[in-house]
């Protein structure tokens, strides 16, 4: 039996009313959001994100936190305060494979 290596919050944000198409870069407030990603990356919450290759949003994957403080954690995103996102979705992850990070299984998650 495979066990379950980490836990994870997975983030799907949906393009909000004042999302204008093209780059990520392009967004209204982008400068404030790389700053507040920057800190979730310092933070060691922050492990992935970015836009979909459509941009009709972005996903981020969050560790170190449970569903509620993930929703806390992005709370104070300025993308979704000025609607350049909307939250769409924040899911608790039970990631078995990973092979990205070369961790070992633990059993005790």
């Amino acid at each position: 039996m495979t066990s379950v290596k980490a836990r994870r919050v997975l983030v799907r944000f949906r393009a909000g009313p004042t999302w204008r198409g093209g780059s990520i870069l392009d967004q209204p407030g982008w400068d404030e959001h790389a700053a507040f990603i920057d800190d979730l990356i310092e933070r060691g919450v922050m492990v992935m994100g970015g836009p979909f290759a459509d941009s009709s949003g972005s996903q981020s994957l969050l560790e170190n936190v449970d569903e509620q403080q993930a929703r806390e954690a992005i709370a104070g995103d300025p993308f979704l305060a000025n609607g350049v996102f909307e939250l769409e979705e924040v899911r608790l992850w039970n990631v078995f494979v990973d092979e990205l990070t070369g961790e070992a299984p633990d059993a005790s998650i």
